[in-house]
């Protein structure tokens, strides 16, 4: 083994063609350390000594997945520039990602990147991909020039600069690794300032000390907040059996979504349409998303759970409550989604029971598919109602910033927008956002046409409407952007507007100044199925409770990403990573400006304790 070992060292062509690719990833890594802000000497030269850890530990993993190729001399060296490429593509991808979502590459982004709609999702216009391009072509020619070089030159030569690189490099790299390990499991001991820096280093791997301090030197770091779901979880869903009163009430129910609206921009002049429906409605304007991406979004409005459930519901192909008793109460479905409802993969969890009802192969640009959306909905839409209906309409327009020509009422510019190189500062931030309010003010177009249709075929009055978003949309008000990236009020403050039915608007009890309590998409189904006739607790379904309860009250609401949850208080946003090994990471923030605290203490244990407990209750 040990000779073996040596045998590739000394294939010098290799040794120098393995060294030179490492240089050229360090300096990769070392782009990374430009998306974080606020260093001090000692943290940047942390982070610098991290960024070396991290690529050298990388290509240890390298070569001992070469050392099989180890005898072939020419063999070893295409599949290692093979391999090289791949990794620098990789890694500058992932650049491009954090630069933008202030995360790494992970199973949200492959999910977004192999999924058949992904076009839908990313627009990214012809310049980043002419960059991409271009970039692939450096990568390559960069093998071939080494190579080429290698071939060229004596092996004496050769022979003089692998020596003088080894004494250079193989010494300090491990004393780097070594050092920087060590330095990080110190501060981690603290949950100092400084480890919050280190998720901007892609694959980075932290050491901790805190069995080795507690057990040897009974030393009991301080912890943060800690959840986890494990995703092969059997269900207790729900925990007791439906229970509908005898005569229930059998109303018709449409339910709007607008994908990435927030609800600032709800108002005259984006939403005209939607201000009207406002007034023979009731509108709660304190409202939070249970996710700041649809595939949460949508769980939490359907489930009326907490969107960490998502995992075991998804492996479960559990449909929801609400569905479940629609069915049982002998109700239709329309189902009608500008999206494919295979990814998310609503279909095997919302929808799993009422697939043949639903309508998603739309064709065109995302504006396009809901202007087919709307006439599908109105062509079959019925006055004749002999059983009743529930109809949940998804529109994606501002999802995408998509709008048709004759639909610019901001005056967006037509050029195209690099998203890759966007910023606080850039100056394309406003021409995107006028994009987007274009995009809103469109959808808003099509749910007034919509609306009109229901009251056309005389079931507007005795109908339960909804208009709400799955998520909402920032542009750098407060640091970040799009979704997925904070849970600032921005990206989790969707509208929700309610239109009762008319025979039941004199009959539900409102609490007091309702329309600035702090709510949640996890109430929604408590407050429809409260008023069809359900007689369980919320609790026996749910993590939400009736809106219509004159005690009605939260301490907070529950927002999830893939990676990321956050506790949402009036007055904090606690923000804390799904996996347990990841605590250091957890954030204080202000609720309104979402701007960090950086006194940890300040997490209130009972409002922990009561969210880890709601994650867990419907799990066996």
């Amino acid at each position: 083994m040990i000779n073996s070992i040596k045998k590739l060292f000394k294939n010098i062509d290799f040794s120098l063609f393995y060294k030179a690719n490492l240089l050229l990833t360090l300096l990769i890594f070392f782009l990374f350390l430009l998306n974080n802000t606020g260093y001090s000497f000692g943290s940047f030269i942390l982070l610098l000594l991290a960024s070396i850890s991290s690529a050298t530990i990388l290509y240890l993993v390298f070569f001992i997945l070469l050392f099989i190729f180890r005898a072939t001399n020419k063999t070893i060296i295409y599949l290692s520039a093979t391999i090289f490429v791949i990794t620098n593509i990789s890694l500058i991808i992932d650049f491009f990602i954090y630069k933008i979502f202030k995360f790494h590459i992970n199973a949200m982004v492959i999910n977004i990147l192999t999924s058949p709609d992904a076009a839908d999702s990313i627009q990214t216009g012809i310049m980043p991909v002419v960059l991409f391009v271009l970039i692939v072509i450096f990568f390559i020619a960069y093998e071939v020039f080494i190579i080429k070089n290698l071939n060229k030159t004596e092996i004496t030569a050769k022979e003089k600069l692998n020596k003088k690189l080894n004494k250079i490099m193989i010494t300090p790299l491990l004393l780097i690794i070594l050092i920087e390990k060590f330095t990080y499991g110190y501060f981690s001991l603290e949950s100092n300032d400084i480890i919050a820096k280190f998720k901007v280093i892609p694959l980075y791997q932290p050491l901790t000390f805190n069995r080795i301090s507690a057990k040897y030197f009974n030393y009991k770091p301080r912890k943060l907040a800690q959840n986890k779901i494990t995703t092969d979880a059997l269900l207790n869903y729900p925990t007791s059996k439906i229970q509908v009163v005898k005569n229930p009430n059998k109303f018709n129910i449409f339910i709007f979504i607008s994908d990435a609206v927030r609800n600032a921009d709800i108002n005259e002049e984006t939403a005209p349409n939607i201000q009207r429906f406002k007034k023979d409605s009731l509108v709660f304007n304190n409202h939070h998303s249970g996710g700041n991406a649809t595939r949460f979004g949508v769980f939490s409005l359907f489930y009326a759970l907490n969107s960490t459930y998502w995992f075991p519901f998804f492996n479960a192909q559990q449909s929801p409550v609400l569905i479940d008793t629609l069915i049982d109460l002998g109700y239709n479905f329309n189902i009608i989604s500008s999206t494919s409802t295979s990814w998310p993969e609503f279909d095997k969890t919302v929808y799993a029971k009422i697939n043949r009802y639903v309508k998603d192969d739309f064709d065109g640009s995302p504006w396009q598919k809901d202007e087919q959306l709307k006439k599908y909905f109105i062509d079959t839409l019925s006055s004749k109602t002999d059983k009743p209906l529930f109809s949940f309409v998804f529109m994606d327009a501002p999802h995408g910033y998509s709008f048709p020509p004759y639909a610019n009422k901001f005056n967006a510019s037509k050029t195209n927008i690099n998203y890759l190189t966007i910023s606080k500062d850039s100056k394309d931030v406003t021409p995107i956002y006028a994009r987007y309010k274009n995009a809103i003010h469109f959808n808003d177009m099509m749910f007034g046409d919509m609306i009109k249709a229901i009251k056309e075929r005389g079931l507007y009055d005795d109908a339960l409407i909804i208009y709400s978003s799955d998520h909402g949309e920032e542009f750098y008000e407060y640091g970040f952007f799009g979704h997925n990236t904070s849970f600032s009020n921005a990206q989790t403050n969707s509208p929700f507007i309610i239109k009762l039915p008319n025979n039941l608007k004199n009959k539900v009890e409102l609490p007091r100044n309702f329309s600035n309590l702090l709510t949640s998409h996890s109430d929604i189904v408590p407050t429809i199925l409260k008023l069809i006739g359900v007689k369980n607790k919320s609790s026996d379904y749910s993590n939400g409770y009736n809106l219509f309860d004159k005690n009605f009250h939260r301490d907070y609401v529950f927002c999830a990403n893939w990676n990321n949850n956050a506790i949402i208080t009036n007055k904090y946003t606690y923000v804390f990573s799904n996996l347990p090994n990841k605590m250091f990471k957890n954030e204080i923030r202000d609720s309104k400006t979402y701007k960090e605290i950086h006194d940890a203490r300040q997490i209130k244990s009972k409002l922990l304790l009561n969210a880890i407990n709601n994650n867990k209750r419907f799990l066996k």
